[in-house]
């Protein structure tokens, strides 16, 4: 299974790719975001995610007053926090071109199907991210979906039952889709929140590619012991659940006096996550075979097929005159059944190894 966002393929098999998400950490200026780009290609990262929002098109302004203002309080509520710090879909255009030219793939959530539609306009489709909060918004899924590009929609604050409902119309559309385990919490605050298991069950349930849309800050979570539990080990938890893709929020600075900054990577600590990502991949891989460095012990742990009690010359071998013996020079045990029936060629003492040369 895999699945394509431009130059960038995930899926399984496949290197983990990390997507920084530079969200609104930008805080609406065009030099900030080139520069979110700029320093995540310097990272390493292959990819890097924006947000394209419309207010109107995406909130009620009074139900938003109602119940976000307490959290964006130093905004006034969440209409105002995107209004004051979104990019224009001019700036967008220009990201797109920027993210061109430096190499690195330009990857957008739209977060209304008119937002959709624009990105589709000013070539920014490559894929399409679906943000925790439209997971069960089905007419904007469909309209979504129907643009035909791949997709890959975040779980957070859903439950298995409106999963369902999801990928049964993505489905329906034939197009390329993944699913991203998320916990929408900024940023969880303990280990038991994490619910890591999910990613395993997402991909057994629906058959997909599976991500991890991961809040928690680069330095780790706490445990119900105290103890910190860093985010390399959270890294081979996911990856290890079956993650193929990680997003983690990026910034410039962390000090930033935006919403997410603070536990967002910046350039330095998504250098070590993209470290970390690549050497966890590499012991994970699925090669299975007698490795190099383990045929010192393989000459003498593997067995070979033997006599269990003294066997004259001429003796038809039958499984019952055989036993096994380490150490695995003559032939194999797991080729027993190749030498019954043949006539031994010489006297056997008891638990004696039978060699190719003993048969006929």
């Amino acid at each position: 299974m895999e699945i394509r966002i431009g130059k960038v393929t995930i899926g399984n098999g496949l290197p983990t790719v990390v997507i920084p998400e530079a969200g609104d950490n930008h805080r609406g200026s065009l030099d900030r975001a080139k520069e979110l780009a700029q320093c995540a290609k310097e990272a390493g990262a292959r990819i890097i995610k924006f947000q394209l929002h419309l207010p109107d098109e995406e909130m009620d302004q009074a139900g938003m007053a109602e119940t976000s203002s307490k959290m964006f309080s130093a905004w006034g509520d969440l209409y105002g926090f995107i209004s004051q710090n979104l990019l224009s879909v001019a700036d967008h255009a220009k990201l797109i071109a920027f993210c061109k030219e430096i190499d690195i793939q330009y990857f957008c959530t739209p977060f209304s199907a008119k937002a959709a539609h624009i990105l589709k306009e000013i070539g920014g489709d490559s894929a399409y991210k679906i943000g925790s909060g439209e997971t069960e918004d089905l007419p904007m899924i469909e309209e979504v979906a129907s643009l035909g590009r791949p997709m890959i929609v975040s779980t957070g604050m859903s439950t298995y039952e409106e999963i369902d409902l999801t990928v049964q119309t993505l489905r329906s559309y034939t197009i390329p889709f993944a699913l991203m385990h998320c916990i929408s919490t900024y940023p969880p605050k303990s280990l038991r929140d994490l619910h890591l298991g999910v990613i395993s069950e997402l991909q057994k349930k629906y058959n997909v590619i599976v991500g991890f849309s991961d809040h928690t800050p680069p330095e780790g979570v706490v445990a119900q012991t105290g103890e910190t539990i860093s985010e390399s080990q959270l890294m081979w938890g996911a990856i290890g659940q079956g993650a193929c893709f990680i997003e983690k929020h990026f910034t410039v600075n962390r000090q930033a006096p935006d919403a997410d900054s603070r536990f967002s990577h910046d350039k330095k600590t998504l250098q070590r996550l993209l470290s970390d990502v690549k050497t966890i991949d590499e012991a994970m891989d699925k090669n299975r075979d007698v490795f190099e460095n383990e045929k010192a012990v393989w000459i003498w742990a593997k067995r070979s097929v033997c006599v269990k009690n003294a066997a004259k010359a001429g003796s038809i071998i039958t499984k019952d005159m055989l036993t096994s013996k380490r150490p695995g020079i003559g032939i194999r045990s797991k080729n027993y059944k190749l030498i019954l029936g043949k006539t031994l060629q010489r006297d056997l003492r008891q638990g004696e190894m039978i060699f190719p040369k003993d048969i006929a």
